[in-house]
Formats: structure tokens, sequence, C-alpha cells
């Protein structure tokens, strides 16, 4: 293990405090289960936007407009088209 040290508001403190001497375990244990909680549930999340580009791809929309990707604002938002 290695030893660091951490800066803690006061609640935080006094949260984990109370969280040890209720589980009858040291605060640096508890500090660690709830450090490797929270990073497993960010690792777990997906920022990538491949499930939205994915879902956007099965929605089966087809364009015939040649010029699509310059009059993406018109699909979007109702923008008047680029070139038409």
């Amino acid at each position: 293990m290695i030893r660091t040290q951490v800066y803690l508001d006061d609640h935080i403190h006094r949260d984990l405090i109370r969280l040890a001497e209720q589980e009858k375990r040291s605060m640096a244990e508890v500090t660690r289960d709830i450090l490797k909680e929270g990073i497993q549930k960010r690792k777990a999340v997906d920022s990538s936007g491949k499930k939205a580009l994915l879902a956007i791809a099965n929605m089966g929309l087809i364009s015939d407009d040649p010029y699509l990707s310059e009059n993406h604002d018109h699909y979007l938002y109702g923008s008047p088209k680029k070139r038409i």
C-alpha cells in the first residue's frame, strides 16, 4: 500500500468517523472501501458516446440529401438549408 494524505471537509470526516465506529473498522479501511466503490462506478460509465451513436445508427434514418452534413442544422433545428 501507498501512504497518502487527503484534505477532507469537516462533514465528510465526521461521517467517516461515524461509519468506522458503526462498522467497528478503522477509518482508513472504510475510506479505502468507499474509494474502491466510487472508482468502480466511474470506470463503468461509458462517456465515449458510442451507445448514442449506435442508437442513432439503428434508427434506420435514411436521407437522399447529398448535402446532409451541410444541412444538419435544417434537419435538427429547422434552419434554412445551406445547399439545395
